[in-house]
């Protein structure tokens, strides 16, 4: 059962997490876009840090009560069931892949609260937008594997979600309770300051709501990578020495925290909806579809090579990470064109040059 159950749960998460953000960036407005995208993680966020307070061994976290909070997630799943059926889908999907234009004009009403006659501009926009998307003719995995136009953005989709969490964002979070206690807490507290490690993961996720909406993609996720690659070499460096040096164990501390708030910066929300700023109507769906695969493949790895990683070189399997995303940050900053206030349609033209400008521009 739990087998089954985890492959019924890992597809609905699959495609929540590839559905949700695009269902979210359509339905807005361009100076929207990017918020929107990241009230997904989010939510994720979210989940995880209620995750680690209910499963706190005094609430749902013993050996008698561990089932019922895996029960609980059944709750959330009738909420959705009831609400789904009263969102409107999004207007873009329905005009450039259903073709139903009055279809469009009912969803975007509904979704702004304003009558059609106060909406004229943005329906003729939307619609402009999706006759170019329409001539395009209809996508699919395969045909989007095969596309040269569209290879660079698939190849920067894949490696943003697969390099979220190959930079080891799980793998710090199972060190945390370890890291704590080797400062001299005792277990309870340690768990405590785990949980304390999750407010700030979801606080900076909140505050990226903020950020995505002010300031560049490219800005975001090159500094966000570059300051979590020295969070990884101080963290495999401060745990290395811990035993040795004792207050290394607070610079662990430190660097945890820290590696926790800059992921929240760019590495953890961007690539959810990055996608659907690099890709139009049409392809969205397919990259969006493959970009959720790399994301859990990744996980999938970490899951299955940290503990023996950790088991055979210990503190130093945080280099690893580190490496990773130094990679990432180096394909960001060659072949990442900035897609913020950028509609789809004009990204695929910005041409290597035009990244390489921007590279020398200020990139906030």
């Amino acid at each position: 059962m739990l087998v089954l159950a985890r492959f019924l749960v890992g597809l609905s998460s699959g495609l929540t997490t590839s559905v949700v953000p695009m269902y979210m960036t359509e339905i807005v407005t361009l100076d929207w876009r990017g918020p929107m995208g990241v009230l997904c993680p989010l939510g994720i966020c979210f989940g995880v840090l209620l995750s680690q307070i209910l499963g706190l061994e005094f609430i749902l976290g013993s050996t008698d009560t561990w089932h019922y909070l895996l029960g609980l997630y059944g709750i959330l799943v009738l909420v959705s069931m009831a609400v789904l059926p009263f969102l409107p889908e999004s207007p873009k999907y329905l005009f450039a892949i259903k073709k139903d234009e009055d279809g469009c004009t009912e969803a975007l009403t509904k979704l702004r609260g304003l009558p059609k006659s106060a909406l004229t501009t943005e329906i003729a926009e939307t619609k402009a937008a999706s006759v170019r998307e329409m001539s395009e003719g209809k996508w699919s995995i395969l045909r989007l594997l095969k596309s040269k136009s569209l290879r660079w953005s698939l190849i920067l989709v894949c490696a943003m979600q697969g390099g979220q969490q190959l930079s080891g964002i799980n793998a710090v979070f199972y060190y945390s309770v370890p890291i704590f206690k080797s400062a001299g807490l005792d277990t309870e507290s340690s768990q405590y300051a785990s949980i304390g490690a999750g407010v700030v993961n979801f606080l900076v996720a909140a505050l990226a709501t903020f950020l995505t909406s002010r300031f560049r993609r490219r800005a975001l996720m090159l500094f966000s990578c570059s300051t979590v690659v020295v969070c990884l070499l101080s963290l495999a460096v401060s745990i290395y020495f811990m035993d040795a040096v004792p207050w290394m164990s607070y610079v662990s501390i430190v660097a945890m925290l820290s590696y926790v708030f800059f992921y929240g910066l760019g590495l953890g929300p961007i690539p959810y909806f990055i996608a659907s700023e690099l890709f139009t109507v049409g392809p969205r769906s397919a990259g969006m579809a493959l970009g959720s695969m790399a994301n859990w493949g990744a996980n999938f790895l970490v899951g299955m090579t940290f503990p023996s990683m950790q088991s055979a070189i210990g503190a130093l399997s945080f280099i690893p990470f580190a490496t990773s995303t130094v990679f990432l940050t180096m394909l960001l900053w060659k072949k990442l064109p900035e897609t913020f206030g950028v509609d789809p349609a004009e990204v695929d033209t910005i041409s290597s040059e035009e990244v390489a400008l921007q590279n020398k521009s200020s990139p906030a």
